[in-house]
């Protein structure tokens, strides 16, 4: 489209004649930007007005501590007048956020044609009162679309199926459109493959002519095959790149490419296009989630049916890990996608389910507290989720919460749990728990334990073998640090974790003496954060206690003592015993502690098991439904933080 033309069709020059339009639009310079470069910077001098063709921007204010991004300028729209009109410092930096095309007017030129123009000055003066009223709100432009590259070396096998799975979950997750782009490598001489366009060609066609070529079927995400020449050079690949991203942005909210490891300068232009770059390895190296490569955020996903792929601890939220899943030998890629779409639990789809949720930046994690019998109300709030369509993409769990996490991060569900509870729950299973030992630092050895929940690790032995990302938390009882178990053994890990003082012996592991992690972080709140969750939900299962509601052991105790002639000479009968002395104050603690721990967390979880005691084992379904209740009570709060945590993602 001529320059002219373009003017013609932008709003601010709605009030200008045909004569005026011929002169401005002589007196326009345009300019290209690439991703990630910068317009202008807040707090500089300005004496220019810019328009945007093409592309995308993003407007970020940088006055307090940490930058934020406060809009999106979308074709047409406009910056740079403020300083024109008022004489003041840039209020805000903008940045490239789509390879862009710009307009630029002088001081001058807008002097001459904007300040004499009252229809002109109108459309400004609403435009401002527009981006006012949004600042004053919080919203922002959501972004046009956002731009995805599935990239890996030559051989590595996946791209493609992460492609198409994440097209079609990025779909369901948010009722928009996207489209899966699969580039066809051609040999260097040829000039196209029939039925398939060549991408150098795209600028050159219409919308219509493109989109012809796209493959629409039932259940399936778009898909538009593109031919490419390696030996095309990489600055024509990177035009054609932004052509077919200005064809595609009408219609699809998501654009996800998926390109040939051997395309070397295909793949140097389409992450330099993206906003997001899922790089697919043999082999993790555990790199951090904040890595960047260039202006595009980069996510390791590794891909365990790659030959050379190792085994990788499940303890964070990258890499994401996809573990071979005999199921979808033998189908089609559109089937085997599919699959993975409509069976979240299966075991590959977890992990493409989580991966297309954190960059929606929706990924939930929970902390489960600490609490002996309390603990068990956590199962109650795992099932509530469930069933509320909440996903839980990372657990973390500190003493009777470790275990109930580590069940979860294994595989099981939360009815799944509920039967395990109810046939551990009974008064012999709790008093067989109580093997008593003389020779260690505790009245309990703890095996016992180990073999009561044992059936909550589904057979599962180490941290490689989760498919949830988990870790447990314990204290150095030697140094009064917290320690985050993240490998090893998954049964040492809640062992450690729950390890009460005086009343379970500590775990000397991994080279440190360790025991109950609730001394320390009774509802790990932050472990959850510090794992890569973007949302934080945390449990506190202790209650405050309530005077007259005592355990069983206490009522024992009291009884036994009134038969013990000794007791009357301390004239002190009515006082509690050393142990209910001890248990009483690390409830307290926990209560309070708990709750300070989960100050950071977006949503606090409280069942209310005030009338209930500690040791109540025999009582799983009181303490589950408690823990139903409370979710269910807390659900319209997690709603919410969704639901804003999406909108400040589009």
């Amino acid at each position: 489209m001529e320059r002219k033309e373009l003017i013609k069709s932008i709003p601010l020059f709605d009030g200008l004649n045909a004569q005026e339009l011929e002169e401005i639009g002589d007196l326009f310079q345009e300019i290209s930007r690439l991703k990630g470069e910068t317009i202008c910077r807040e707090g500089e001098e300005g004496d220019s007005l810019y328009v945007l063709l093409s592309g995308e921007l993003e407007v970020w204010s940088e006055r307090r501590e940490k930058k934020r991004i406060i809009n999106r300028l979308l074709p047409g729209d406009f910056f740079g007048e403020i300083t024109l009109l008022t004489g003041e410092m840039r209020s805000a930096t903008v940045t490239v956020a789509r390879d862009a095309r710009l307009l630029v007017i002088d001081r001058k030129t807008f002097e001459s044609f904007f300040r004499k123009n009252a229809k002109m000055l109108e459309h400004l003066s609403k435009v401002m009162a527009q981006r006012l009223a949004m600042a004053s709100r919080g919203e922002i432009t959501p972004r046009a679309t956002t731009v995805i590259s599935v990239v890996g070396a030559p051989g590595i096998k996946g791209k493609s199926l992460t492609a198409s799975s994440l097209a079609g979950l990025l779909e369901d997750f948010t009722g928009k459109r996207a489209i899966h782009v699969g580039f066809h490598l051609l040999p260097v001489r040829r000039r196209s493959t029939e039925g398939v366009p060549l991408l150098t060609s795209v600028p050159g066609k219409t919308e219509g002519e493109v989109r012809r070529h796209i493959k629409e079927a039932h259940k399936c995400p778009a898909f538009l095959e593109i031919g490419v020449n390696d030996g095309t050079a990489l600055n024509k690949i990177r035009a054609s790149i932004g052509g077919l991203l200005e064809v595609l942005n009408d219609v699809f909210s998501y654009v996800v490419f998926d390109a040939d490891g051997e395309a070397k300068r295909l793949i140097a232009s389409i992450t330099a296009s993206s906003d997001y770059v899922i790089r697919i390895e043999g082999r993790g190296t555990l790199e951090s989630e904040d890595q960047t490569d260039g202006p595009a955020r980069v996510f390791c996903l590794v891909n365990r049916f790659n030959r050379d792929s190792g085994t990788i601890p499940i303890n964070h939220m990258e890499p994401f890990v996809l573990p071979a899943d005999l199921t979808l030998e033998g189908r089609e890629l559109a089937d085997q996608a599919r699959y993975i779409r409509c069976n979240p639990r299966a075991s590959i789809a977890r992990p493409l389910h989580r991966l297309a949720r954190k960059i929606l930046g929706t990924t939930v994690g929970i902390a489960l507290g600490g609490g002996a019998a309390f603990g068990i109300a956590h199962i109650g709030v795992l099932k509530a989720l469930e069933e509320n369509a909440v996903p839980v993409d990372l657990v973390s769990g500190t003493s009777m919460g470790s275990i109930i996490a580590l069940g979860y991060a294994a595989g099981l569900s939360g009815s799944d749990m509920v039967d395990i509870a109810r046939r551990a729950g009974t008064r012999w299973k709790t008093i067989s728990a109580l093997d008593i030992t003389l020779t260690k630092p505790g009245f309990l050895k703890g095996n016992r334990l180990m073999q009561i929940f044992s059936p909550m690790l589904e057979g599962r032995e180490t941290f490689e073998d989760l498919f949830l990302p988990c870790r447990t938390v314990a204290a150095d009882i030697e140094s009064g640090e917290c320690v985050t178990i993240h490998s090893g053994r998954l049964d040492m890990a809640f062992r450690a974790s729950c390890s009460v003082p005086l009343v379970m012996s500590p775990v000397f592991y991994q080279g440190r003496s360790l025991v109950d992690g609730a001394i320390v972080d009774p509802v790990p709140a932050e472990v959850v954060k510090e794992m890569g969750a973007d949302i934080c939900l945390a449990v506190n299962v202790v209650p405050p206690l309530q005077k007259g509601v005592e355990t069983f052991v206490s009522r024992l105790y009291r009884q036994a003592n009134r038969l013990n002639p000794l007791s009357y000479l301390s004239r002190e009968t009515h006082l509690p015993s050393l142990f209910d002395i001890i248990m009483n104050s690390i409830q307290t603690l926990q209560y309070e502690l708990g709750n300070f721990k989960a100050i950071s967390a977006d949503v606090r979880i409280n069942p209310d098991l005030s009338g209930h005691t500690w040791i109540e084992f025999y009582k799983p379904m009181a303490f589950i439904e408690e823990g139903i209740r409370a979710t269910e009570r807390a659900l319209p709060e997690i709603r919410r933080v969704i639901e804003e945590r999406s909108s400040a993602h589009a």
